[in-house]
C-alpha cells in the first residue's frame, strides 16, 4: 500500500516497484485468460497503462492486488474481443467450416452436459459441424490465421479451456493458483459470491476431469473434495507461461513516459463550443444572459431597438475595473513579499551553499584547450616538520596531463589516446644517481577498471568541484586573504564573473587582499581511513582554486598553494609522452585495455557501443579503450570477488580535470554472483528502477565514494553497466537512463 501511495504522489521509481513485484502473478493471470487467444503483452501493458492512469482514482477499495488483477481482466476481454473482431480470423475460420458461434461460451453449470453419453468432451476438434471439412481443413484453417496474424487454438491448456467464460478462467486463476478467497475473487471481478462459486466449481470439474477420471459433472451444490480441488491447481499450474518479449519492457517504459509527460486534457465548455460553432441558430439561448434573437417566441422588436442602442454606448464596467485593479495591487503585493522574503532568507555574511559553486568552479577548471598551473606543494611529518617543493601542472581537456617538480628530474605524464602513464625521473645523487623510467600502459578510461592515478598535487586539484558536491548545503563562507598567498587569475586577467561567481567586490588588482570561498569539510582521507580535514580556498572572482590544505588536528599533511593558473592554446607534441633516453630501457606494467575510436568498437567484435543520450553540461567523449580478456594475474574488479572479465568497454567523457566513465562488461550467466564492481563499499546506496533507455526496467543501485563522486552499477541481460565519476547520483541514475 505505501507503494500505491507513493506512486500516486508522483513517484514513478515507486510505480516501477509496483509492477515489479505483480507481474509474475497478472503475467500467468492475463495467459491463462487469453487461452492462446491475443497478445498477453499486449493485453498486459494495457492494463499497465491503465492502472498508471488511474492511479489518481484509487481510493483503496480493494487491495492493491485486486485492484491490479480487475484491471488486468478488462484488459484481457478487450484483448479477446479485438481478437474476435479480427476480419483475417473470420475469414480463416469461414474456410474451415468454423464460425465464432463454436467457440461461444457455454454454462457448464447446466445439468444436461452430465446428460451427454460418455460425459462432457470438450476438446475443440469436437464441436465441428456435422457437415464440417475433414481435419485437413482445420489445419488448413490454423495455418491462414497464422498467417494473417491471428491466434490458433493453444494445445498446451487443457481440453475445453477455451470454451470457458472469461471469468471463469479468471475464478480458478485467482483460487486455484493465486489463493485468493471467493469473495475477493468474485469482488474483484464484481460478480456475486453465489454465481460466482458456481461457475468456479464447474471450471474446477474440467481442470480435474483428466486427473480424476471422471465422466461428467457432479451437481453444482457438491462440496468438491480436497482431491478435486488440487487435481485443478496442479493442472493450472503445468500450463506453460510463455516469456515476455525482448522489446516489452521498453515498449512500456516508452508508454508510461508518454503518460507521465502528455499535458492535461483541457476541459470544455459544450454549451461554449455550440455557442462558438453555432453563435446565430434561432432559439438557442445556453443562458439566461443572451438577449432574444428575431423569431423567438415572446420576441419584443422595442426592446430589441433598446438593446441595440445600449450596445451602441455600453456603460463603462467600472466594478470590473475595480476588480481588476485591486486584484493587480494584491498581487504585486505579494510579488514584494516574496522577493523581500526571498532576499532576507541569504546570510547576511554573503555565504552560499557549497553545492552552487561546484558548478561554476568545475567550468572555470576546464575553460581553455590546455591549462599550465604553478603550485607550491608543502608537506609535513610526524615531527612537525615542512618540506616544499615547486610543482607545475599541464592539464589538456582530452584528459592528458604532466606533472613536473621544478628543480630536479622527475615527471609523470598522460596520453589518454594512448592510455600510457609515464614516468622518468633520477633516483638518488652524485655518482650513485641513476635514471629510471616505468610505463603503465593499456589503461581503461576509469573506474571501476585500472586507470591512471593521478600524482600529486593534481589528485587533489581534480577533486574541488566534487568536495564542493559533496558538501552540498554547507554554508560558504567569504573572507580575504594576502594576495601574495597565491593567483588564480588567467592568461587574459579577466575579472568578469565566471558562470555566475560573484564578483571580487572591491578587492581590485591593487589591493593586497583577495577575497576567496572558503570551504571547511572532514574526510576519512588519512592513513588507515584516519580523519582529516580538508580547507579549500577558491577566488570568488574566477572559480579558480587557489590553495587546498589538509591537516589532522594541528598536525599539517599537505598544503597545495596554487600561485599561477594560466590558459594556452598550444603545448610541446611530446607534453604528454615524454622521450625516454636512450640508454634506459623502461619497466612496463600493461593493463591491457586498448585505445581505439568509437566507430571501431564493432568491428573489434564488441557490437555496438552503449553510449549516453544525456551528459553533464560541457563533459565530451574522449576515450574509448576495449580489452576481451584481463593480463595473466589482474584480479576481478570487486577486489577479485566478481567473474572474470570478459568484453570491456570503457568510455571517458571529460571536462577539463573532471572525468565521467561509462563500462559495460559481459555478465556471463549467474548474474547473482556479481556484487558492486568498485573498490570501495558505496556511501549512501540508493537502488532505483531505470524506467527508459537500453537498461530499461533493470534495478540499478548507486552511491558516493569518499570524496563525493557518483558510482552507479547494475546487471541486465548480458551486459553488467558501471557509470562512476565527477557527477551526482541522480545525474548518474539520468545519463543510466539515457543510454541506447
Amino acid at each position: 500500500m505505501a507503494l500505491v501511495v507513493a506512486a500516486r504522489k508522483g513517484d514513478p521509481a515507486a510505480f516501477a516497484r509496483i509492477i515489479e513485484h505483480w507481474n509474475p502473478h497478472l503475467r500467468p493471470f492475463v495467459h491463462h485468460i487469453l487461452a492462446g487467444e491475443g497478445s498477453t503483452d499486449r493485453a498486459l501493458s494495457a492494463a499497465y497503462v491503465r492502472a498508471y492512469r488511474a492511479l489518481p482514482r484509487y481510493r483503496a477499495e480493494r487491495k492493491p492486488g485486486l485492484w491490479l488483477h480487475r484491471i488486468a481482466y478488462l484488459a484481457a476481454t478487450d484483448e479477446l474481443r479485438r481478437v474476435r473482431r479480427d476480419p483475417a480470423r473470420r475469414r480463416a475460420l469461414a474456410d474451415a467450416g468454423r464460425t465464432d458461434a463454436d467457440h461461444d461460451e457455454i454454462d457448464l453449470t447446466d445439468d444436461t452436459w452430465a446428460d451427454r453419453p460418455g460425459g462432457l468432451q470438450l476438446s475443440i476438434d469436437d464441436h465441428s459441424p456435422a457437415d464440417a471439412e475433414p481435419e485437413s481443413a482445420i489445419i488448413e484453417a490454423r495455418n491462414l490465421i497464422e498467417l494473417a496474424g491471428g491466434t490458433v487454438p493453444d494445445t498446451t491448456f487443457p481440453p475445453g479451456w477455451r470454451r470457458l467464460a472469461p471469468d471463469q478462467r479468471a475464478l480458478a486463476v485467482m483460487v486455484d493458483l493465486e489463493d485468493y478467497r471467493v469473495d475477493d475473487a468474485a469482488a474483484a471481478l464484481d460478480a456475486g459470491v453465489e454465481p460466482a462459486t458456481n461457475r468456479l466449481s464447474s471450471a474446477r470439474r474440467l481442470l480435474a476431469r483428466d486427473r480424476t477420471n471422471s465422466v461428467g459433472f457432479e451437481p453444482t451444490g457438491t462440496p468438491e473434495t480436497d482431491a478435486l480441488v488440487a487435481a485443478a491447481r496442479a493442472t493450472l499450474a503445468e500450463i506453460p507461461i510463455p516469456p515476455a518479449d525482448p522489446d516489452f519492457w521498453s515498449m512500456l517504459g516508452r508508454r508510461l513516459l508518454a503518460e507521465r509527460d502528455a499535458p492535461a486534457v483541457p476541459s470544455i465548455d459544450p454549451m461554449a463550443r455550440l455557442a462558438k460553432a453555432h453563435p446565430a441558430e434561432p432559439g438557442f439561448k445556453p443562458n439566461k444572459h443572451l438577449r432574444p434573437l428575431p423569431g423567438d417566441p415572446g420576441y419584443d422588436p422595442v426592446q430589441g431597438l433598446a438593446d441595440q442602442a445600449d450596445r451602441a454606448k455600453p456603460r463603462r464596467p467600472w466594478r470590473r475595473v475595480g476588480i481588476i485593479a485591486a486584484v493587480l495591487v494584491v498581487v504585486a503585493a505579494c510579488v514584494g513579499v516574496a522577493v523581500w522574503v526571498g532576499t532576507s532568507e541569504r546570510i547576511p555574511d554573503g555565504s552560499r551553499a557549497a553545492s552552487e559553486l561546484a558548478g561554476p568552479v568545475g567550468t572555470a577548471m576546464a575553460a581553455g584547450p590546455y591549462r599550465q598551473v604553478s603550485t607550491i606543494v608543502t608537506e609535513g611529518d610526524s615531527a612537525g616538520g615542512t618540506d616544499e617543493r615547486q610543482v607545475d601542472l599541464t592539464v589538456a581537456n582530452d584528459g592528458s596531463w604532466a606533472v613536473t617538480e621544478t628543480g630536479v628530474i622527475d615527471q609523470t605524464t598522460y596520453d589518454s589516446s594512448a592510455g600510457l602513464v609515464r614516468r622518468v625521473a633520477v633516483i638518488g645523487t652524485g655518482e650513485d644517481a641513476d635514471v629510471v623510467a616505468a610505463d603503465t600502459e593499456g589503461l581503461s578510461a576509469g573506474a571501476p577498471d585500472p586507470a591512471p592515478t593521478l600524482p600529486t598535487p593534481l589528485s587533489e586539484i581534480s577533486l574541488v568541484p566534487s568536495l564542493f558536491r559533496l558538501a552540498d548545503d554547507q554554508r560558504v563562507s567569504r573572507t580575504t586573504i594576502p594576495r601574495d598567498l597565491g593567483r588564480s587569475v588567467d592568461d587574459s586577467d579577466d575579472e568578469t564573473d565566471t558562470d555566475g561567481a560573484e564578483s571580487n567586490e572591491g578587492a581590485d588588482e591593487d589591493s593586497d587582499d583577495l577575497t576567496v570561498w572558503r570551504l571547511t569539510h572532514d574526510l576519512p582521507s588519512g592513513d588507515q581511513g584516519e580523519e582529516e580535514r580538508w580547507t579549500v580556498l577558491v577566488d570568488s572572482n574566477t572559480s579558480l582554486p587557489v590553495q587546498i590544505e589538509r591537516t589532522q588536528g594541528e598536525r599539517l599533511v599537505r598544503r597545495i598553494t596554487v600561485v599561477g593558473w594560466e590558459t594556452v592554446t598550444e603545448v610541446p607534441g611530446d607534453a604528454f609522452a615524454q622521450p625516454v633516453p636512450d640508454d634506459v630501457t623502461p619497466s612496463v606494467v600493461s593493463s591491457g585495455f586498448i585505445s581505439t575510436e568509437l566507430a571501431a568498437v564493432p568491428l573489434l567484435g564488441r557490437g555496438e557501443a552503449v553510449t549516453p543520450g544525456w551528459l553533464p553540461e560541457g563533459f565530451d567523449l574522449e576515450v574509448v579503450a576495449v580489452r576481451a580478456d584481463p593480463p595473466a594475474g589482474a584480479s576481478g574488479t570487486a577486489g577479485g570477488a566478481n567473474p572474470a572479465d570478459e568484453d570491456v568497454l570503457s568510455l571517458g567523457f571529460q571536462r577539463g580535470p573532471e572525468r565521467i566513465t561509462v563500462t559495460t562488461r559481459a555478465a556471463g550467466s549467474d548474474h547473482a554472483a556479481w556484487q558492486s564492481p568498485f573498490a570501495a563499499p558505496l556511501v549512501d546506496p540508493r537502488e532505483r528502477t531505470l524506467g527508459d533507455g537500453r537498461f530499461n526496467g533493470a534495478r540499478a543501485e548507486a552511491g558516493i565514494d569518499l570524496y563525493g563522486r557518483a558510482q552507479l552499477w547494475l546487471v541486465s541481460g548480458d551486459t553488467v553497466l558501471t557509470v562512476s565519476g565527477d557527477l551526482t547520483v541522480d545525474d548518474a541514475f539520468r545519463l543510466a537512463t539515457s543510454l541506447r
